[in-house]
């Protein structure tokens, strides 16, 4: 059995009708096929960026927080710790012109972070926990609140 066709044998086989409208019917259910997806796709997907805003936002706000949590509770001197995150803004995405093309997302930025941990009534502590929290979210020390717990 011959498992190479040669160019010659391809134009060969269009040249009837039959081939050639059954080349025609795939071409056809090809096309229909992707401009279906791109139509159900939109309306079944959400673009990222989008859905309900504040449960959205707070659950960014969880997500810092317990990850803030894990690595802060890792310092020498901390402790346990709880950590509260507030952010200013939502979650900022940017479409082309026909919102058929993402651009960019911007993530939400955070206004000021708490942070309550054993160790927090020591001076050098409270230093470390500030140094790495505006190390990490790039804001100033006069957002970042570090206390001793009970």
């Amino acid at each position: 059995m011959k498992a190479i066709i040669g160019l010659g044998e391809i134009k060969e086989l269009l040249k009837t009708d039959k081939a050639m409208k059954i080349l025609l019917a795939a071409g056809a259910a090809i096309i229909l096929l992707i401009a279906l997806s791109g139509l159900f796709g939109k309306s079944a997907q959400k673009p990222d960026g989008a859905g309900n805003g504040v449960s959205d936002l707070a659950e960014y706000e969880r997500g810092l927080e317990k990850r803030l949590t894990e690595i802060l509770s890792r310092i020498g001197g901390v402790g346990e710790a709880n950590v509260m995150v507030t952010l200013d803004t939502s979650e900022q995405t940017e479409y082309g012109k026909n919102a058929d093309m993402l651009l960019s997302v911007t993530a939400p930025k955070v206004r000021g972070v708490i942070v309550v941990c054993e160790g927090g009534d020591s001076v050098s502590v409270r230093e470390k926990v500030i140094e790495a929290v505006t190390g990490v979210f790039g804001i100033s020390s006069l957002r970042i609140s570090v206390s001793g717990s009970q």
